[in-house]
């Protein structure tokens, strides 16, 4: 009797520790995950494997409709084979000596598109287009580096 509850008790806490990747990995399961979080007062997020997200490409091009604007365009991937949510950017403006100039980081509110939900997150093998506007009335950039990461 102890020792199956103990097995049990394990078996729990392993429900508990790799929640994510059993709902990622077995969708099905997850309206029963949710419910067993509903319990222990926790949640069931998308994945956040950095590792399975890319920037397949990137570039800063100016504006020509407006002065002193420029637009970042990137190409986000998810090469995992479950959707993933949808990570934040990190955005580094450089002068000529590669120096920093300016770092702003991009929330996925920031960067999706009017009627895309985050919660969904990016589906399985996927692309995500991204453009952003950026005013760079006070500074002049020459070079950039963009970075994708969760937040901890």
């Amino acid at each position: 009797m102890a020792a199956s509850l103990l097995i049990l008790v394990l078996f729990a806490q392993a429900v508990y520790f790799f929640r994510v990747d059993i709902a990622a990995t077995k969708p099905g399961l997850k309206p029963a995950l949710i419910g067993y979080c509903k319990l222990l007062s926790c949640s069931v997020p998308l994945p956040q494997k950095t590792e399975l997200m890319s920037i397949e490409s990137s570039g800063l091009e100016a504006d020509p409709a407006h002065d002193n604007r420029i637009i970042l365009n990137a190409l986000l991937r998810n090469h995992a084979t479950y959707a993933q949510a949808f990570p934040n950017l990190e955005l580094t403006l450089n002068d000529t000596q590669d120096k920093p100039l300016a770092r702003r980081q991009f929330r996925p509110a920031d960067y999706l598109k009017a009627g895309e939900d985050a919660k969904q997150g990016l589906p399985a093998n996927r692309d995500l287009d991204i453009k952003l506007y950026l005013d760079t009335t006070d500074i002049k950039p020459i070079g950039y580096r963009l970075f994708l990461f969760y937040p901890q």
